[in-house]
């Protein structure tokens, strides 16, 4: 299948599918586009591609099925499923493909093991593929139908006469009601006979055929025709040989209630006289008389109750007759406390436990029964075994309490019914707007018969229930069901000629009826073009689907269009995706008012002019090797395949769009506008309805004038097609319009409208959006006389306009009564002149001035064009966008996406920051990702009220600061050609209507935006490049991250590009470039990206300033150096290890030089001191240095040390001092005035006393440090084997040697041994265990032999990092369980707790700017003592992944070669959440830290290096592992 065929789904992790919401709800649907001539035979006609989120749940195990056909040869069976296996990994979505061959409606769903090992499956997502209609082999769009509605009993002999009528109007579709054999009612939707044509007109189904054909070659027109599946009429001959194909007494026993009700009412409504009541009423005294007799003479007779209640009596005597019965065989003990509780207590019981099932349902009379065996064992428990007058007592007040809600329930019933019986005969008898009926007679009873009566062939008498409808019911309840009593109730509007089918749960229930309905349905299914479902909201669904499953066998392209009168769009979209509807019926009048009908052609007209157009953003992976094609995206109307947004080579997204609409401007249903409104109001109706973006309908008669709604049972005249010319002329005029607008949209986003509401007037605007081209209609409705309105002249900006035609219509005779023929209304098509159209060349605005004369009644229709609008715009704006990001490279593309504020006001020395939109705020960032940020939510929802959609109306300043910023960017790699591309688009877009403005430029912002993106996963490598959206979305972080500062750079005198630690606010000047952060991320961000010349610059840019043997916490470009930090250094090694090991023949870097910022004896000298960078060292020789100066301890006082330095660190503070404890091999350092490993916050409160009091110090032997140690002694020895390192051991402090083998075996004797708690305290002894502070078991201690002892044994998430980066310190189980413990005590949904709950320090909220008196929080004190940071999910994620592989085997595949989808699904669980961050943060990137459980964090840095850099890490670690 080509691209041009395919269609992209998109599922999130639960297997729902992702659509926009521009459209509202709606339901998944395909465009209606046929294959090109010449296709291959057994070619789908779409592919739906499936996009399956890596790791997702659904893909545990995950199997998708569905029900489209493998091959085109294999009959589609909506219940008949075909398995495809899902193959996702945990780095790359799967892509699964259902072909799809014929029209109608499909679906999958899938199954999968959830996370608690059971097999689940999802609900069905259905998609509809509309039909292919044609005529005279043109294919025919649905927003090209124009449907005439005729009724045959009316046409009279001559229906060539007709069809002549209608051809002259232009309609395309003719809608027949049914042509089957009438009742004897002679309502064309009694059909006595389902299986025969009317004989008045047709010998058989040929002569059917062959006016069909005629239709289609004399006439041009397509046809369909009314299925009628819930009734059949009352006096069908086949319903008294198939009684069972309605609900009887027999086949639904529960209306026996109904039965004897409606009997009695009829026999009451014969004796009205004999009883002394009315026989015609003539006031509400009348009625009340009726209906006191009702309950006298109908309910009080007929004893209802008895249908509802047990017998008391009856129930009784069986009692007293079964006491001394045998019930050995009942297992029933009633609870002791019964005997002494109370009545209502007991019957409860009873009812629960002795009862007869079905119990409560209606049936016959005293149907409702206890149980007597039971009821006596419950008697004799309760109350004693022998029988006694007591015992007699209790138990009928044991009954009468199960009686009473029976009773409620009847009286309930009862109430309603005496309610709808006055409302109705009140109606038919009284009521201004009812047919007030006249005196009661038999054959028009006091109300209508709800059961048709006959005796049938086998001699019995039958009442079969009659068909209606209900007030506001629920569609998916059969109200002739056990599931309601509407019959009862008397709720039913019903149609007395019409017998209600009892179709059952399918054909096993009633084979004759589905066997007869089946052939009905194929005989008309072969010869019409499409099918109204008559009623259909009161049609079962699972009915519906199998006739027209069946109908689409017959004619797989079967047009097929709804009444569907739900009163929910719910339900709607429900049986549009279940039936496969084409389109449902909507009703212009409908409307009781001006604002009505505009509200109803604003919903069907099209989208609003200037809707945001659907393009890929950062909600799309870009896979590195995409097809790419400039003409991709071109345009051909003659061409129906799907062009995509761009030339990147991504398949159309197939979305939800409204259930696609034929709105009619009156039905054969509907009150005609003489009578709703007035006469005139049918040409502005007509119009209004003819320019909207659906199909349209309208009733014979309409266009014609006809006075009245015709009756369809009662009326016997035929059309008279000779005279009452009406509106046909304009109504030609208008679906040749329609024809030349849908010639032009041949998709959902190419119709705009606007429509406008003033009094009597409504305007509408349809346009074409790829050609500029449109029609304006003004209509002057006419509800009524509503006096002298003037509508002021209409001003077009950028467009001109051109009058095509203007009509009143006008009365001038009184209504016709012929007794033969069906007349219109006397009117005549008034042309109107004298309109003023003038353009304006200066302010290129066309100015319409209507004539002194355009009453109510009128329309004037105009041709427009929006200027600068052509059909060559749309290709031009959406190409050329990849050759202009060609040379593009990674410090370009951070100029061209990113750029937070402090970062170009640094850049442009002041000059520009962020845009700035009124009544919005300033943008994140000033190239397009800030932009696209804003976008998406807007394009997504149309947003055209949004701040940027006004700004962007209201002038040009976007659009100028987009390429304007670019001037400072020059100079770099491909700037130039993006800025010229953006440049021409946007001097384009200038000249076009300023409320196309938003639109256009959303689309090249998006476009030349996604270029952008596939630019950078061109330049990574397969990891990135070809993974899952998040992924990508991570990777992208690597080019927000790094740029070029002129305020600060990694070298002291050369601008090179530095890596931010977070943005905003860590991004200029010395607070850029942190050396944990840099060598934290480093891994992620530049060498999973493939950045190895960026890391590289890091790398030896640190080493440069190597000092004390510590790698500085701040860089600040290496002039003023801070070497507060511990554990930099050993990040610092464990980079260099990750880029020895990722980058091809990355050791070289071990022999590059660098010259040195310090002399070797520490001494602080300033950058331009001769001492300073006077000697040069290799990276081999920094590496030892830390090595060996770690192991001769060090001790310094921090150069420059004071408030100047750090305005809150205490005097002792700047004190450093760093030790190995030879008897471990642990690394101490620290003290209790300083904090020198990552969690570093200094007390600032002089309020709370913190001043100076380091908020965790965390000296001793660090956990994190101790499995960094390990990892670079592993990295030494293994160097040392390769000979690419020559040094073997280093001096300790007392002047002894020790080789790297022992030291590190030193650490591997004695890690668990200090670091462990255990689980069991019985095993304390063998570790190093102060009982008496251990709060929590089972987990690794943060600190060994801290200041504070209890520290120690504080649960926090640095053993996350040892056990990542040395997990050879860790037993596999005992790792594996504390992981779980972290897991579920400090794991948060986007970070890890710096510090268990259970803490008594546990502060989990971190709010910087609030001083107060507490100690533990003032000035956000406790950044680390609970607040949960995103960096270190990476690591334990990394940690979970490998501890699960190595030690549960449900994590492994079955060959034990890979992770199993299973551990997948655990991963995704865990980190979806970090999918939805970034996907929504208008940062695009993933914040440093939340508060409890996740909740926003406002002093956090909105996106940090190291949180989506170790997330890479994860990433590329499953990547390397196992895919690549």
């Amino acid at each position: 299948m080509t691209l041009n065929r395919t269609v992209l789904l998109r599922l999130n992790g639960q297997g729902e599918p992702i659509v926009a919401c521009s459209y509202g709800q709606g339901v998944l649907t395909l465009p209606s586009s046929p294959l090109p001539d010449g296709t291959p035979e057994g070619t789908p006609l779409f592919t739906v591609r499936l996009v399956i989120t890596a790791g997702s749940p659904v893909a545990r195990d995950g199997l998708i099925w569905t029900n489209c056909p493998p091959d085109a040869h294999t009959e589609f069976d909506r219940h008949k499923f075909y398995k495809k296996v899902i193959h996702t990994t945990f780095h790359k979505d799967d892509e699964i493909d259902l072909d799809v061959y014929k029209p109608g409606p499909h679906c999958f769903y899938f199954s999968f093991r959830n996370r608690d090992g059971n097999l689940e499956t999802t609900r069905k997502f259905y998609f509809v593929v509309p039909p292919i209609l044609r005529i005279d082999g043109k294919f025919v769009q649905l927003n090209s139908i124009a449907l005439q509605t005729v009724v045959s009993k009316w046409m009279g002999k001559n229906w060539d006469a007709v069809f002549e009528r209608i051809a002259a109007k232009k309609y395309n579709m003719i809608h027949f009601t049914p042509l089957q054999h009438r009742g004897e009612s002679n309502s064309p939707y009694s059909i006595y006979d389902q299986l025969e044509f009317d004989p008045d007109y047709f010998k058989d189904a040929k002569q059917v055929e062959q006016m069909v054909q005629k239709l289609h070659k004399k006439y041009k027109a397509l046809t369909l025709t009314d299925v009628v599946f819930n009734h059949t009429a009352n006096n069908s001959q086949w319903l008294r040989e198939h009684p069972d194909s309605g609900y009887n007494a027999i086949t639904a026993p529960h209306l026996l209630a109904a039965i004897e009700l409606d009997g009695a009412l009829l026999g009451f409504s014969e004796k009205l006289q004999l009883l002394g009541y009315p026989t015609e009423l003539k006031s509400l005294d009348d009625l009340n008389k009726i209906m006191t007799g009702i309950s006298k003479h109908v309910l009080q007779e007929i004893k209802l109750w008895e249908f509802y209640t047990v017998n008391v009596r009856k129930t009784l005597d069986e009692t007293r007759q079964q006491w001394s019965g045998d019930f050995t065989h009942q297992s029933l003990e009633p609870p002791t406390h019964l005997a002494s509780a109370g009545v209502k207590e007991v019957a409860q019981y009873v009812r629960d436990h002795a009862i007869k099932e079905p119990f409560g349902i209606l049936r016959g009379r005293f149907d409702n029964r206890v149980d007597v065996g039971k009821f006596v064992i419950v008697l004799q428990q309760l109350y004693g075994c022998e029988w006694s007058e007591d015992i007699l007592n209790k138990a009928q007040q044991i009954l009468n309490e199960l009686n009473e809600p029976l009773y409620a329930e009847y009286d309930a019933d009862i109430n309603e019914a005496m309610n709808q019986l006055y409302n109705r005969v009140k109606y038919l008898r009284l009521d201004d707007w009812g047919p007030k009926q006249g005196p009661v007679t038999d054959k028009l009873p006091l109300t209508e018969p709800y059961f048709t009566r006959f005796t049938g062939k086998d001699g019995k008498q039958y009442a079969l229930a009659n068909n209606g409808w209900i007030w506001d019911g629920n569609p998916l309840i059969d109200f002739a069901s056990d599931k309601s009593k509407a019959y009862l109730r008397r709720e039913v509007i019903v149609w007395g000629d019409c017998v209600k089918l009892r179709y059952g749960a399918g054909p096993f229930d009633s084979p004759y009826l589905w066997k007869r309905m089946a052939d009905y349905v194929e005989m008309n299914a072969k010869i019409f073009d499409g099918f109204r479902i008559d009623n259909c909201h009161s049609t079962p669904l699972h009915v519906g689907e199998y006739f027209l499953d069946l109908a689409r066998r017959t004619n797989p392209n079967l047009y097929v269009v709804a009444e569907l009168f739900s009163g929910s769009e719910q339900m709607d979209r429900l049986y549009v995706e279940r039936l496969g509807l084409s389109s449902l019926i909507r009703e212009a009048m409908q409307a009781c008012s001006e604002g009505e009908l505009s509200a109803l052609v604003h919903k069907h007209g099209g989208r609003p002019i200037g809707s945001y157009r659907f393009v890929p953003m950062d909600n799309f992976a870009y896979k590195s090797d995409v097809k790419l094609d400039e003409n991709y995206c071109s345009y051909d109307p003659g061409n129906m395949a799907m062009k995509c947004a761009s030339e990147i080579m991504i398949p159309r997204i197939l979305t939800a769009v409204p259930p696609h609409a034929l709105l009619m401007d009156c039905t054969h249903d509907n009150e005609t506008p003489n009578q709703k409104r007035t006469v005139e109001d049918t040409l502005p109706n007509a119009a209004l309805v003819a320019l909207c973006s659906s199909a349209i309908g309208s009733n014979f008669g309409y266009d014609e004038i006809f006075p009245h709604l015709l009756n369809l049972v009662t009326e016997s005249r035929v059309y008279d097609v000779h005279n009452s010319p009406g509106i046909g002329e304009v109504k030609a005029l208008l679906n040749d319009i329609r024809g030349e607008i849908n010639k032009l949209s041949v998709d959902i986003e190419d119709s705009e409208a606007y429509i406008h509401h003033d009094g009597q007037y409504i305007t509408f605007h349809r346009t074409d959006v790829r050609t500029g081209k449109g029609w304006y209609l003004i209509a002057r409705t006419k509800f009524g006389d509503k006096g002298g309105q003037k509508l002021e002249p209409q001003v077009f900006s950028h467009i001109q306009a051109q009058l095509l035609f203007a009509y009143s219509l006008e009365r001038n005779g009184d209504t016709p009564n012929d007794p033969h023929l069906l007349k219109g209304i006397p009117t005549k098509l008034v042309k109107l002149e004298g309109f003023h159209t003038h353009f304006d060349d200066s302010t290129k605005a066309t100015t319409v001035t209507l004539p002194d004369y355009f009453p109510q009644g009128s329309i004037a229709v105009f041709n427009t064009q929006q200027l600068g609008v052509d059909k060559e715009l749309d290709h031009f704006i959406r190409s050329g966008a990849l050759k202009a990001t060609t040379n593009l490279d990674f410090i370009s593309l951070n100029s061209v996406l990113y750029h937070s504020d402090p970062e170009e006001n640094d850049i442009t020395e002041g000059r520009l920051g962020t845009y700035d939109i009124p009544n919005f705020g300033k943008l994140v960032y000033c190239g397009l990702q800030g932009w696209i940020s804003v976008l998406r939510a807007i394009i997504f929802k149309n947003d055209l009220a949004h701040p940027l959609s006004e700004n962007l109306r209201q002038g040009t300043w976007a659009l100028d600061y987009l390429t304007d910023r670019l001037d400072y960017y020059s100079d770099q790699p491909g700037v130039p050609e993006v800025q010229q591309w953006l440049r021409s688009r946007f001097e384009r877009i200038k000249e076009l209507p300023f409320f196309l403005r938003p639109s256009y430029f959303a689309l090249v912002v998006a476009i030349i935006y996604d270029c952008c993106r596939l630019r950078a996963m061109q330049l990574m490598p397969p990891n990135i490049g070809k993974s899952t959206l998040f992924v990508q979305s991570l990777a992208l972080t690597s080019v927000q991250m790094v740029a070029e500062m002129k305020s600060t750079s990694i070298y002291p005198n050369t601008n090179a590009p530095s890596m931010a630690a977070g943005l905003p606010h860590f991004s200029t000047g010395w607070a850029r470039c942190w050396g944990r952060d840099v060598f934290i991320s480093l891994r992620g961000l530049l060498l999973t990206t493939g950045r190895f010349d960026v890391a590289e610059n890091h790398i030896l840019a640190f080493a440069k300033t190597l000092k004390h043997g510590l790698i500085p916490n701040l860089l600040d470009s290496g002039r003023n150096p801070r070497y507060n930090a511990r554990d930099a250094a050993w990040f610092f090694i464990q980079a260099v290890q990750d880029y020895i090991d990722i980058v091809p023949n990355g050791e070289s870097i071990l022999q590059k030089k660098v010259s040195r910022r310090f002399p070797l004896d520490d001494t602080y000298v300033t950058p331009d001191d001769p001492l300073a960078f006077s000697y040069s060292n290799t990276i081999e020789e920094i590496i030892y240095e830390i090595f060996s100066r770690h192991a001769k301890g060090i001790k310094y006082r921090e150069a420059n040390a004071g408030p100047d330095l750090d305005r809150v660190m205490s005097d002792k503070g700047f004190n450093v001092e760093v030790y190995v404890d030879w008897s471990t091999g642990f690394i101490h350092g620290g003290s209790q005035f300083n904090c020198g490993t990552w969690m570093d916050k200094m007390g600032e409160s002089k309020r709370a006393g913190s001043y100076g009091v380091p908020g965790t110090p965390r000296d001793g032997a660090a956990v994190e440090i101790i499995g960094l140690l390990k990892s670079s002694l592993r990295f030494i020895i293994e160097l040392n084997r390769r000979g690419l390192f020559k040094e073997k051991s280093v001096t300790k402090s007392d002047g002894t040697q020790i080789s790297f083998k022992d030291w590190n075996q030193l650490l591997q004797s004695h890690f668990e041994q200090k670091f462990y708690i255990p689980k069991d305290s019985s095993q304390d002894s063998r570790y190093e265990i102060d009982r008496k502070i251990v709060n929590r078991r089972g987990i690794y201690k943060d600190l060994y032999h801290t200041g504070k002892p209890y520290e120690d044994y504080e649960l926090r998430p640095n053993f996350l990092i040892a056990m990542t980066v040395a997990p050879e310190l860790f037993t596999p189980k005992l790792a594996l369980d504390a992981l779980i413990i972290a897991d579920q005590v400090i794991r948060g949904p986007l970070g890890m707790k710096t510090l268990d709950p259970s803490d008594y320090n546990y502060r989990p909220y971190y709010i910087n700017g609030e001083d107060s008196d507490d100690f533990a929080t003032a000035k956000g004190r406790n950044y680390h003592q609970g607040p949960e940071w995103v960096w270190l999910y990476g690591f334990f994620l990394r940690a979970f992944s490998k501890f699960h592989w190595l030690v549960n085997p449900q994590a492994q595949n079955r060959n034990k070669t890979k992770p199993s989808s299973y551990l997948y699904q655990e991963l995704f669980h865990r980190i979806n959440r970090h999918a939805q961050w970034i996907a929504e943060s208008p940062w695009a990137g993933i914040t440093e830290l939340t508060n409890k459980d996740g909740e926003f964090c406002n002093d956090s840095s909105p996106t940090q290096a190291w949180s989506t850099g170790c997330l890479l890490d994860m990433y590329y670690d499953m990547w390397r592992s196992f895919e690549s």
